[in-house]
């Protein structure tokens, strides 16, 4: 999913939209996953949910802990500029599933890149993707 959004964050931007990544990791967390993965920090928003207050609040944490682990369902989000919830998604899908990734681009009028798994990696084998 960050490689792929990574990659198409400009179309995000241009159809007048903002990217904000929202994690129980912490920032240095986050940061080091993204040079690990990326060899540079990730060009969009990032806010840490460390506390799970956010996951609570809105419904993002799930029963079971993952086969791959945590308990937080990757969403997507769609707000207007009135602030209001235009649309959502959880679990989103968008990182195993082209279709869902690709919705994602309809919903603000703008067009995706080619979505691919591993697009811009430095190395590949870090990072695979839970079923």
């Amino acid at each position: 999913m960050a490689a792929s959004l990574k990659q198409d964050y400009s179309k995000i931007l241009g159809a007048k939209a903002e990217l904000v990544m929202i994690s129980p990791d912490s920032l240095e967390q986050h940061r080091n996953y993204a040079l690990a993965l990326f060899g540079e920090e990730l060009p969009y928003l990032y806010v840490s949910d460390s506390d799970l207050d956010i996951a609570r609040r809105y419904g993002l944490l799930r029963e079971q802990e993952h086969p791959h682990g945590g308990f937080y369902y990757h969403t997507l989000w769609i707000i207007d500029d009135a602030g209001v919830i235009a649309y959502k998604s959880v679990p989103w899908k968008g990182n195993i599933q082209v279709e869902e990734y690709k919705k994602l681009f309809d919903l603000i009028g703008s067009e995706p890149g080619e979505w691919r798994e591993t697009c811009g990696l430095k190395n590949s084998g870090l990072y695979s993707h839970p079923e």
